[in-house]
């Protein structure tokens, strides 16, 4: 029987995937969408779902197993965000031109340059041209709806291309919200088995796709692609008006209008914010304006013809972008639009509003404003400021204080009370000094203890800390200062035994002088205690849960050491900081070894271990 529940936006999107029986489900942990592949990994586990779950080594490989997953004729989903859809790209790209209608959910978050946890859509901005259907959602009950119309839409074979679910990170990966959770039956009748038309098995098909073709294929089969892609609009309003029957919930198609009659001024918006532009559009009608909004719900195909025609009603359109085509002056939906309306005959005032960036809040009197602002320049009939970044003041700062401290890392950092992180960075900086650059994969040391060390302490991509560590050496050497600097890495089990291996290989292999230090305790315990390679049998994490029909972890822990050691570098030891004084000893051998050094040193973890404080250090 259908009921409601009170969920996540990040297990609503999982329980969609539990609905419509997806079948291989490829995992890798990432902020804040770790928790998507978490309630998965509960209902395999359980034998609530039955599908291959596979834990990952990094995101590139994660896409490769979904592509490889749907070539082979399975349902799939993966999700992912910000760095990891980037690393995921080369993968991202290739899903097209392979016809694989798998499910790809972006729990937005912001891309590059200052890091940020919050949602912008730098991230799923570089995929947008690929040629996935990507769709926006704005609440959670839409993330379990679109689950299952994506994959009806993705699987119909007028269609055939992979697609991606935005939601955005925290704003609904993290909310809880009333959602409506559909019968199983329904869903079954609805949404049935995907029959894969060539899939990729000689027992039954001797066709495959080709990854090659000659330079003068290659523009028809774009065109082709472009058609497919265009001609998705039909079967995106077939599923969602067939949805509506079935469940009685449909959401219109590619745009959804709110109290457009009558309106003289819109705005656009997409994803979470357009709640807020809802109450911002209710608050300015009750003061008798004449405006409306529209939400894009699909930003490709881009609904061009709808915005045509909705936009031949008005005199001026404000857009709020949370995103940022940087050298274009706007956000990509405000290009989009006007571009849409170009050679349209319409020729109405537009104005960019580009906001929220690194997941900074988008408040009603926010949208308020940015709607009185739309009615002022349809009355104008002119823009004074094509776009307009809406911009907040930073509260005031506490005045830094200068502390007389000889200690290598300063106190008040945000480190769990008896984490062993700690220990391990104070006494290795303790042997390395002053003249010492830490180059830090993500990991938990990096958010707690980066800021309040006395030496730089740089953050690197997930799998190329020693890539940044080689090209520091490098350039150190070029200036006659390697023998004056050290350079280390401070990364976990995870950046060392999976994503970062193969940056990490490759400099033991080329000998660079470089450190390595792995604190491991065994899991991804930054994200949320994730398993990883370096989890030992039997344990149960939150990707690895001890279920009643999977019972933990099931594979050997990768026997780290013995494989750096295979690299035949100068120096490779083990240690404990429980033992502090051997630690600092291997910690100066490293540093004096002609050649790469790697320590891999034991570190507990009291909260992903579950114990208290008091015997993190035994």
């Amino acid at each position: 029987m259908a009921d409601f529940d009170v969920i996540q936006g990040n297990k609503a999107l999982a329980y969609g995937v539990k609905l419509a029986r997806v079948e291989v489900i490829p995992a890798y942990p990432i902020t804040p969408q770790t928790t998507i592949i978490e309630y998965l990994a509960e209902f395999v586990a359980n034998g609530e779902l039955d599908a291959e779950y596979i834990h990952a080594d990094g995101e590139h490989s994660c896409m490769a197993m979904a592509v490889g997953a749907s070539l082979a004729g399975a349902r799939v989903f993966t999700s992912t965000c910000s760095q990891g859809l980037a690393y995921m790209h080369e993968c991202v790209a290739q899903a097209v031109n392979y016809r694989t209608p798998l499910l790809l959910g972006v729990a937005n978050r912001t891309l590059g340059w200052f890091w940020s946890l919050g949602p912008d859509y730098s991230d799923i901005m570089p995929e947008l041209n690929l040629g996935y259907l990507v769709n926006f959602a704005e609440s959670n009950q839409e993330v379990l709806d679109m689950t299952l119309q994506l994959y009806k839409i993705a699987e119909d074979y007028r269609v055939l291309l992979p697609t991606m679910m935005s939601l955005d990170g925290f704003y609904l990966s993290y909310s809880q919200e009333r959602v409506w959770m559909p019968d199983q039956e329904v869903v079954d009748k609805w949404l049935p088995p995907y029959k894969a038309p060539y899939p990729i098995d000689p027992t039954i098909n001797d066709k495959f796709p080709t990854a090659s073709i000659p330079p003068t294929m290659h523009t028809p089969m774009r065109r082709i692609y472009e058609e497919i892609l265009q001609d998705s609009r039909a079967v995106i309003k077939e599923v969602d008006a067939s949805f509506g029957k079935a469940f009685g919930r449909s959401y219109g198609g590619l745009v959804e209008e709110y109290r457009t009659e009558g309106a003289e001024a819109l705005l656009v918006t997409m994803g979470s914010m357009t709640t807020a532009g809802r109450r911002a559009i209710d608050k300015l009608r009750a003061e008798g304006e004449k405006i409306g909004l529209v939400k894009l719900r699909f930003l490709r195909p881009f609904p061009d013809t709808e915005i045509r025609e909705i936009a031949s009603n008005v005199k001026a359109i404000g857009v709020v972008d949370r995103m940022m085509n940087h050298g274009t002056r706007g956000g990509g939906a405000f290009q989009d639009i006007k571009g849409a309306l170009y050679n349209s005959g319409v020729k109405i005032p537009i104005q960019g509003f580009v906001t929220g960036m690194g997941g900074e809040d988008i408040p009603i009197d926010d949208m308020y404003m940015m709607g009185k602002k739309a009615l002022a320049i349809a009355k104008a009939k002119r823009v004074e400021k094509e776009v307009e970044f809406i911009e907040h003041k930073m509260p005031p700062m506490t005045k830094p204080v200068q502390l007389d401290w000889d200690e290598p890392i300063y106190p008040a950092s945000d480190g769990c009370a008896g984490c062993g992180a700690s220990i391990i960075v104070r006494h290795l900086l303790k042997v390395l000094g002053p003249n010492t650059i830490v180059i830090n994969p993500p990991n938990c040391s990096g958010v707690n203890y980066g800021q309040v060390v006395r030496v730089p302490w740089m953050l690197a991509n997930f799998a190329a800390a020693a890539a940044y560590e080689t090209g520091v050496y490098r350039a150190m050497k070029k200036k006659g200062k390697a023998d004056k600097v050290w350079i280390t890495s401070f990364a976990g089990d995870g950046g060392t035994a999976d994503i970062g291996l193969q940056s990490l290989s490759g400099a033991a292999e080329r000998g660079e002088p470089i450190m390595w230090l792995c604190y491991d305790n065994e899991a991804y315990m930054n994200t949320g205690i994730q398993r990883s390679s370096a989890t030992p049998t039997g344990a149960s994490t939150t990707t690895s849960p001890a279920g009643d029909v999977i019972p933990g972890k099931v594979q050997w822990r990768k026997p780290l050491t013995e494989i750096i050691a295979a690299h035949q570098i100068p120096y490779v030891a083990q240690a404990a900081p429980s033992n502090w004084r051997d630690l600092m000893e291997k910690a100066r051998k490293a540093a004096a070894a002609d050649g790469p050094a790697f320590l891999n040193v034991f570190a507990d973890c009291n909260r992903g271990w579950r114990h208290g404080t008091e015997t993190a250090i035994g």
